[in-house]
């Protein structure tokens, strides 16, 4: 019976300190994204999105990824995937980003839940003066000779269509002509 009631007793406060331990550390483990944006030092860089993942209380949330994103307006407000960093002891992280057009760029960094610590998500926005150079098609290898093939092929097939029509009306005329000279022959 001594055995039951401190069995009891342990599971008790065991369930206690579960209990309260989760209510005293909610507070603490609830992580926080601070995210910026600067301009690069190389300029054909574009920018450096840092982020600053750290607890309530300041202490930093090391090893952890961070998932960034751009705001983009595509059939409706969607998010772009950019890159993926990790932090590091001091819970920073960085990604070098060159974005598409100049203008309003707004950035956001996600970090997952992990061990004890709550998802997070940061955001930021700046004004882009850098951007990707435009896009400019490359000629394709043999676009060239792709064009002269395709002339080619319609010229040999108009012309085997034209020989088969030719000897289509040729064997005709001689059917008929053959015809009239056997009818011809009986007359005669």
């Amino acid at each position: 019976m001594t055995r039951a009631m401190g069995g009891t007793i342990v599971v008790a406060v065991a369930a206690l300190m579960l209990a309260f331990g989760n209510v005293a550390l909610a507070d603490h483990l609830k992580a926080i994204c601070d995210v910026r944006a600067t301009a690069s030092a190389k300029l054909d860089q574009g920018y450096l999105l840092a982020v600053r993942l750290h607890t309530s209380d300041g202490k930093p949330v090391n090893e952890t990824a961070v998932r960034f994103y751009q705001l983009v307006d595509f059939f409706g407000k969607r998010e772009m995937y950019l890159g993926t960093a990790t932090t590091d002891g001091q819970g920073n992280a960085a990604l070098t980003f060159l974005p598409p057009t100049l203008g309003h760029v707004e950035i956001v960094a996600r970090s997952g839940a992990r061990d004890h610590f709550t998802a997070a998500e940061g955001r930021t926005t700046f004004e882009a003066a850098v951007a990707a150079p435009a896009y400019e098609a490359e000629t394709v290898p043999l676009s060239g000779f792709t064009k002269v093939v395709t002339g080619a092929v319609g010229t040999i097939v108009l012309a085997v269509w034209a020989l088969i029509a030719f000897a289509l009306i040729s064997t005709a005329r001689g059917v008929r002509r053959g015809a009239r000279d056997l009818a011809q022959g009986d007359h005669a």
